[in-house]
């Protein structure tokens, strides 16, 4: 199964992985620390996905610009 990697300290969305199906439908325990199975939303150049953590979803920030 696919999954989704992430900074556990920021959230920032850091590309994709598999894991064992077995080990991830058995309550989740093949998910590691930092890595969730819901795919990030699509974003546009200029944006990042990032993963927040504890309302399990994605959201779609805008990068600041550099002065």
């Amino acid at each position: 199964m696919k999954i989704y990697l992430f900074c556990p300290e920021t959230g920032l969305y850091q590309g994709e992985d598999f894991a064992d199906d077995i080990l991830i439908k058995n309550e989740g325990q093949g998910v590691p620390h930092g890595a969730t199975t819901i795919a990030p939303p699509a974003y546009r150049s200029g944006e990042v996905a990032v993963f927040r953590i504890s309302e399990k979803r994605w959201e779609i920030r805008a990068v600041p610009l550099k002065n």
